[in-house]
């Protein structure tokens, strides 16, 4: 009774002020250093007390985990000290180290990815539907999208559920398990800016948002960017790679033929639309694989036409045109032949851009970005581009130059500059149809092709005069 006592007084003095009791012994004391897990938990005076507090604390955590399947992992072993003169260790310490060292684990169910466990939650369903969790986001856009049928769908990676034991506190819940199977560990890359960058290329570049790479750099005011900046750039990084087999069904033009018919009625350089041309339609059925989203491969399945494409008749002149004293003119070649520099270059759309600045009867001075050979120019006419002749010999001097020589229907890079203004380009180098300039060695026009113009015959965007136009603008 008067034990009890005590021990309920040093409870209390424990409880209200924090310290624990130990007690000091004589130099002939014999000590017994306690270990749980090879870790020394305390020194005791007995060891059959210790033995006795241990059973006490796992009857504890039992009950803490009251009828879950738990396994306490415990290696309990003691050492005698002979002649100690320390502290022996207070009850109270004594049951809080030993709760701290031993390992509590369970059964689980892991999910694994190439054999490499990933997370672990308590029932085999809670595991699988994760995993359908992961593809049901991919699932559900294949699913919304039109004209497409969902094949299969599964993991690049190797991915099971595997029953396995470990420590109760790396179980975790479902919507924990998602994050961590779908975002894995966050790597954060740094760029440096390059000439001629944007953060539009940037983001495009590294399939991210600009609104992304302004988010990961809070001190980026603006879209403004300069050579030798450095950004960071964030990425999450899934664990699993989501693999989509789809079978996509979809409409595709035919473009028509364009016969072209010769014919007296009409004056050399003119042309009629004898009949007009209709575009075809087919069926183009493929079937297409997508890593976590994106495209990696495409093989069509089947074609069917729909419709048959109607040629076009178009009727070219060869009547010689009347000749007027009036209708050629002799032009006096600027002096100016310097490089037009690449500084505030634009790429400046034809339609309601160009189209407005270069008009027709301008002169323009023009740079072939390459070479930096330099020449003039009249824009004689055109809607869909700039129909132009060189304004002198001499120009025309330098056109062959720059085709090494001789006229050429390849497409050349140029900057083309218009009271001031500077606008990416690409030409041609190949005399045809009518021209209005006098003895400047060049029988007819050639074209001149700026962002988004499109071709007089087919029109369409001619895809080679728009690369080099990029190559101009230092795309």
């Amino acid at each position: 009774m008067k034990r009890n006592v005590i021990v309920f007084v040093m409870a209390c003095f424990i409880f209200l002020t924090g310290f624990t009791y130990s007690y000091e012994v004589d130099d002939n004391t014999t000590g017994y250093a306690m270990y749980v897990n090879d870790v020394e938990v305390g020194v005791l005076k007995s060891a059959a007390k210790g033995l006795s507090i241990y059973d006490e604390v796992i009857e504890g955590i039992k009950d803490k985990y009251g009828g879950q399947k738990i396994y306490i992992g415990a290696k309990v072993y003691f050492k005698e000290r002979e002649k100690y003169s320390g502290l022996f260790t207070s009850e109270y310490d004594l049951a809080r180290n030993i709760q701290q060292v031993v390992e509590i684990k369970t059964d689980v169910f892991a999910i694994t990815v190439d054999g490499q466990p990933v997370c672990f939650l308590k029932t085999y369903d809670e595991a699988e539907e994760v995993l359908e969790r992961v593809k049901n986001s991919y699932r559900l856009t294949v699913e919304q999208s039109e004209n497409t049928v969902l094949e299969d769908i599964g993991f690049k990676e190797s991915v099971e559920i595997i029953p396995q034991t470990v420590l109760y506190s790396s179980v975790v819940d479902v919507d924990k398990a998602f994050k961590i199977v779908t975002t894995g560990t966050a790597e954060v890359q740094e760029y440096e800016v390059k000439e001629g960058d944007t953060l539009w290329d940037i983001a495009r570049n590294h399939d991210m948002r600009v609104a992304d790479i302004q988010a990961a750099n809070p001190g980026l005011k603006s879209e403004m960017i300069r050579p030798g900046q450095k950004l960071k750039l964030q990425a999450l990084k899934s664990l699993v790679t989501v693999v989509t087999h789809e079978k996509v069904t979809y409409t595709e033009e035919i473009p028509f033929n364009t016969v072209v018919k010769n014919t007296s009625s009409l004056y050399k350089g003119q042309k009629k639309i004898e009949q007009k041309g209709q575009k075809g339609q087919k069926q183009i059925e493929v079937y297409i694989t997508r890593e976590n989203g994106v495209e990696v491969s495409r093989e069509k399945i089947g074609e069917t036409v729909l419709k048959q494409p109607v040629d076009q008749i178009e009727l070219v002149g060869t009547k010689s045109k009347p000749v007027s004293s009036t209708s050629n003119r002799n032009y006096t070649r600027p002096s100016d032949l310097t490089p037009i520099s690449r500084d505030g270059v634009e790429m400046t759309p034809w339609f309601g851009g160009a189209d407005k600045i270069f008009t027709r009867g301008s002169i323009a001075k023009v740079t072939h970005v390459k070479t930096g050979l330099t020449f003039y120019v009249k824009r004689r006419g055109g809607t869909n581009h700039a129909d132009c002749e060189p304004l002198t010999a001499a120009d025309t001097a330098v056109i062959k130059r720059i085709y090494g020589g001789s006229f050429s229907w390849a497409r050349e890079p140029i900057i083309v500059q218009v009271n001031g203004k500077k606008m990416a380009a690409s030409m041609n180098g190949m005399p045809h149809g009518g021209s209005t300039i006098a003895n400047n060695n060049f029988a007819g026009h050639f074209c001149i092709h700026f962002y988004g113009s499109r071709t007089h015959g087919t029109n369409r965007v001619d895809p080679e005069h728009q690369a080099a136009i990029r190559i101009a603008a230092g795309k």
